[in-house]
C-alpha cells in the first residue's frame, strides 16, 4: 500500500500530517467555494479495532468513529444516512443491506463540491445542439456559451482550457482532442509529469467557450483496479497485515467501492463523491475556438497543491 500509494520513505506519521494538513487547506481555501471532507469508521462492536488506531484516525483525519452492531435492521441505514447527509443528498447509499456477518468494519470518505463559475454562463445563451460521440453518432444536448478571457492551451492534438470557480483558487480543466474518437489516447498521455508541464504551458487569451451541461453518476468497484496497482495482498485472506488496526492480522480488505456525482451548469459546479472501504473477517473572432462538441476529459483542481478532486471523462452529456 505504501509503495501504490508512493509514500515509501516517509514515516507514519508524516503521512498523517501531511493529509491533516491538505484536508485544513482545501476546505479553508476559497470562502466562495465549498468544499467538504468527511471521514468515518463503522466497526462491529464484538471486534474492537486498536485504540491507537481510532484515536489516528480522530486526531488526523476528523474521523467520527462508531461501534455498532451489524446484525440490526437499521444498521445499513445509519450508515447510508450519513453518507447523504456528507454529499448533501447526492449519494444515498455505499453500504448495501443486510450487512455481511463477515464484515468487521467500514472506513467511508465522503467530498462535496459545490462552486459558482467566476464567469457564469448565461443561460439565455444555451442553445439545444449535439454531441458528436466516438462512432460518428450524433446526440442532442444543451450548449452553453460564453466568451471571455481564460487559461489556454492549443497543442497538435488537442486544446484545453480552465475555467475558474468562486475567487479562482479552484478551477475545472478541460481537455479536448480536435477527432471525437481521440479522448482515449489522451487519456493514455496523462501522467503526473505530463500534466504538470501542460498546466504550466497554459496561457491567458481571448475566445469562445461552448460547454454541454451535464451531469454524471458512477459506480466503481476498486477491488481488481487497486490489485493491479499493487495491492495485491491487501485483498488476500492470510497475506493481508492490518495489525495497526487490529490487534490479530486475519482481517482484509473486502471491498472497495466508489461513487461519484458531477453536475455543470450555468451557474457552475457541483459534485460529490463516497468511497466505502469494506473489512472482512463560420468565420471565428480573434482568440481561440474551443468548443467540446465531443468526448473529453476534464479534471477539478485546486492550483496552489496541484491536487485533483475529480477526474473523469465524458463520453455523452446526454440530454438536458
Amino acid at each position: 500500500m505504501e509503495k501504490t500509494l508512493e509514500l515509501t520513505g516517509l514515516s507514519i506519521e508524516d503521512v498523517n500530517l501531511s493529509y491533516k494538513n491538505l484536508i485544513n487547506l482545501l476546505t479553508q481555501l476559497d470562502p466562495n467555494v465549498r468544499f467538504d471532507i468527511a471521514n468515518s469508521i463503522w466497526y462491529r462492536q464484538s471486534t474492537m479495532p486498536l485504540d491507537e488506531f481510532l484515536n489516528r484516525c480522530r486526531d488526523y483525519f476528523c474521523a467520527l468513529v462508531t461501534g455498532m452492531d451489524f446484525s440490526a435492521p437499521d444498521a445499513a441505514d445509519i450508515i447510508n444516512a450519513w453518507v447523504d447527509e456528507n454529499t448533501n443528498g447526492k449519494i444515498e447509499e455505499i453500504v448495501k443491506k443486510p450487512i455481511d456477518p463477515s464484515i468487521v468494519m467500514f472506513l467511508i470518505n465522503a467530498i462535496y463540491f459545490k462552486g459558482a463559475w467566476t464567469y457564469q454562463f448565461d443561460p439565455n445563451d444555451t442553445e439545444d445542439d449535439v454531441f458528436r460521440l466516438p462512432d460518428g453518432t450524433k446526440k442532442p444536448c444543451q450548449m452553453m456559451e460564453q466568451r471571455g478571457f481564460f487559461r489556454y492551451l492549443a497543442t497538435d492534438s488537442f486544446q484545453a482550457v480552465d475555467l475558474p470557480y468562486g475567487d479562482g483558487a479552484f478551477g475545472m480543466t478541460i481537455f479536448l482532442p480536435y477527432a471525437a474518437s481521440g479522448v482515449d489516447a489522451l487519456i493514455a498521455r496523462l501522467d503526473p509529469d505530463t500534466l504538470v508541464y501542460w498546466i504550466n504551458c497554459f496561457f491567458g487569451d481571448s475566445g469562445d467557450v461552448y460547454l454541454p451541461k451535464f451531469k454524471l453518476e458512477y459506480e466503481l468497484g476498486l477491488n481488481d483496479v487497486r490489485s493491479s496497482l499493487g495491492m495485491e495482498i491487501a485483498f488476500t485472506p492470510g497475506a493481508a497485515d492490518f495489525s495497526r488496526m487490529y490487534e490479530y492480522a486475519d482481517i482484509w480488505i473486502d471491498s472497495v467501492l466508489h461513487k461519484t456525482f458531477v453536475e455543470v451548469n450555468e451557474e457552475g459546479t457541483e459534485a460529490a463523491a463516497a468511497t466505502a472501504v469494506s473489512m472482512e473477517l463560420g468565420p471565428q473572432p480573434a482568440g481561440f475556438w474551443f468548443r467540446a462538441d465531443h468526448p473529453f476529459v476534464f479534471m477539478i483542481r485546486e492550483n496552489g497543491s496541484g491536487t485533483i478532486l475529480f477526474i473523469g471523462r465524458i463520453m455523452d452529456p446526454g440530454s438536458a
